[in-house]
């Protein structure tokens, strides 16, 4: 139990990630969903970030954007310099919001002189200049030649934190004179250096809800423009109560016609705001609440395209399917889709694909495709050719573009077109696929689609050619909610699937782990800690699920590449994959994983869990618990990786 006890004092690295994520989180709003009622297609704001090298730029970007510095798409730190060139790093939820980690000033690239020339000045809203210690002279004749193109810029002192740490072991110690003294010692240096009346803002990027960040965004907030001024707010990590709040209220103002994503925004609000006051009851109600609403999330996929095109066998393999396993859409030479005809994911019912009968048919005219089917009900439309696109399909992308949809081009039975051209002596795979995707992107700009993307595919080959890219381009279309859907229905195409997989389910450990510790019943032999197993068993089904290594998904994988099911069966090294999940097969799993756990959070060295005190974050249940889960779910990821392998690689 002692052990247990220190492992929880000291685990932090990922532990302090999540809680900070749950602190953090806004994923609310895609791109999309605000853009429309503020205008915001045509609002970028462009935030420079910049300053000598190792002064902790990259970390703020990521801070900024309320991510980790080991997410995706986070911005690369380190010890030695890691940003070498002018690099954006667009805000996860909201595209047009843009942080772009410079270069440090002063280096044999970026020369002081003709900094701000290399790096493109004119485009930026305004300038950050970051320092982990006094300012410099390069610092200051950065910001003079910004005040000279009359942008903005802002004065921030980083690592705050380990300023604090290193002080907190003097006898004297006094947070507020240290930090009152650096302060002092940099707006001293800084109009030392010619800057009249200097603000400096004091910040951690680890725990923008101490120090001066709430001040440096108040800051901003008052000087920008107004319609830049909401980009800002809603870009900026939920960090204390009153960023909550003006969230809120301006999730509540642009509701009206946006009820189902704005709903997730306010509930995540509601979460943050639960944590922040401590109330672990509000802030499970509403964890229960949000999940709820992901689970009945739907996403409906339209396949469309003229009759032959392989729409069914398209349809059959986005969801793991053989055409002849039970529940697969017919697929044969002659025309099988008569009817718009729904099929549900075999896991996922909410998510569905949708075979519509082939455009241009007697049943369904081109001129009134879109009323016949009934579009209004799609997501999103794909439209499949064998061959080269037709007529009809661009009169229906440009009629489903009038009705503000979206569609992708995807040129199908690509196996096809390679195996006949293998036959000749000159063959070449790269050739013959370039050749193909030219050929469809002339005609369609030949009917009249500008710039169009073209994703080559093969149903019966998955993870070659495009599928790949069509799943990132999906990815980064849907709204955020409708994105998760997507990935946890996709097959596991490649290992890069596996991976995006794994870290949509860690974010929302934290979710489970609060559940399971708000409700903690069953005491956990030899853990000194209880849980909801309920809980539990509906987090690990879910992960098995979505890295399809449930029994039926196993052995439809077995059925679609002719590798026995033993094979696959040999590979998986957890007793959750390809097993039931009970509560006794999970509490023994927890009991193994328990001391494995503890240690690990032993020998972690870090910062403690933000806001101490908070009950979500202090509870024992809840540490071990969000550990626990956290292994289970790294060691399916590798049975999943393990899996495909054996059956693709």
């Amino acid at each position: 139990l002692s052990r247990i006890r220190v492992a929880v004092q000291t685990d932090c690295k990922s532990v302090t990630i999540e809680i900070k994520a749950l602190q953090l989180h806004h994923k609310p709003l895609a791109a999309g969903i605000v853009k429309e009622p503020l205008g915001m297609d045509d609002i970028t704001l462009n935030i420079a970030i910049t300053g000598e090298s190792g002064s902790g730029k990259s970390t703020f970007v990521n801070a900024f954007r309320g991510i980790s510095d080991e997410d995706e798409g986070a911005a690369p730190t380190g010890i030695v310099e890691t940003t070498s060139e002018v690099t954006p790093y667009p805000h996860p939820e909201y595209r047009n919001v843009t942080l772009w980690d410079l270069p440090g000033i002063g280096t044999t690239k970026f020369t002081a002189d003709k900094y701000l020339e290399l790096v493109g000045f004119e485009k930026f809203d305004f300038f950050i200049i970051i320092s982990a210690a006094r300012f410099k002279e390069n610092d200051v004749k950065l910001a003079q030649e910004i005040q000279r193109m009359k942008k903005k810029f802002y004065f921030v002192r980083s690592k705050i934190d380990n300023d604090i740490n290193a002080e907190r072991r003097k006898r004297d110690f006094s947070e507020e004179r240290t930090l009152t003294t650096i302060r002092e010692d940099c707006i001293q240096g800084v109009r030392g250096l010619g800057i009249k009346s200097p603000q400096v803002f004091l910040v951690s990027s680890f725990e923008l809800h101490l120090y001066d960040f709430s001040l440096l965004h108040e800051t901003l907030e008052r000087e920008l423009p107004e319609l830049k001024r909401d980009a800002l707010l809603f870009a900026t990590p939920s960090f204390n109560l009153e960023i909550i709040s003006k969230k809120k209220e301006a999730f509540k103002y642009f509701s009206t016609s946006t009820d189902d994503q704005f709903g997730f925004a306010l509930v995540k609000e509601e979460i943050n705001e639960a944590v922040l006051k401590n109330n672990q009851p509000a802030a499970a109600a509403k964890i229960t609440e949000l999940m709820m609403k992901e689970k009945n999330i739907t996403l409906n996929i339209a396949i469309t395209g003229e009759s032959g095109a392989g729409k069914s066998t398209f349809v059959n393999a986005l969801r793991g399917l053989s055409d002849d396993d039970e529940g697969a859409a017919p697929t044969g030479v002659t025309e099988t889709t008569i009817e718009v005809t729904p099929y549900p994911h075999p896991n996922y019912p909410n998510v569905t694909l949708w075979d519509l009968p082939g455009i241009g048919s007697t049943k369904f005219p081109a001129d009134k495709y879109l009323e016949l089917v009934g579009f209004e009900k799609f997501d999103l439309f794909i439209i499949i050719s064998a061959t080269r696109f037709t007529e009809n399909d661009v009169k229906l992308a440009q009629e489903i573009q009038r009705m503000k949809k979206k569609f992708y081009f995807v040129r199908s039975k690509i196996d096809n077109d390679i195996n006949a051209e293998r036959r000749k002596r000159n063959f070449s795979a790269e050739r013959t696929l370039t050749k193909i995707r030219e050929d469809c992107v002339k005609g369609l700009r030949d009917l009249g689609i500008e710039s169009p993307q073209v994703f080559l595919v093969s149903s019966f080959e998955l993870y070659l050619y495009d599928l790949p890219l069509l799943q990132q381009t999906l990815d980064r279309d849907l709204p955020g909610h409708k994105r998760d859907a997507l990935l946890c229905a996709m097959p596991n195409i490649n290992p890069e699937i596996i991976r995006k997989k794994k870290q949509a389910l860690k974010s929302k450990v934290k979710y489970w782990a609060t559940l399971s510790a708000a409700g903690a019943a069953v005491p956990v032999p030899g853990l000194s800690i209880a849980v909801d197993a309920a809980v539990l068993v509906g987090a690990v089904t879910h992960y098995v699920f979505a890295f399809g290594l449930d029994i039926p998904s196993l052995k439809r994988l077995s059925a679609r590449t002719g590798v026995p099911y033993a094979d696959l069966r040999a590979v998986i090294m957890s007793p959750l994959a390809a097993a039931e999940i009970t509560t006794g097969l999970l509490l023994k799993v927890i009991v193994q994983l328990g001391a494995v756990a503890a240690l690990i959070a032993a020998e972690e060295v870090c910062r403690w869990i933000p806001f101490i005190g908070i009950p979500i974050a202090m509870g024992l249940s809840f540490t071990t618990t969000y550990k626990i889960l956290n292994l289970i779910l790294d060691k399916l990821a590798e049975d999943a990786q393990r899996v495909f392998e054996r059956a693709l690689g």
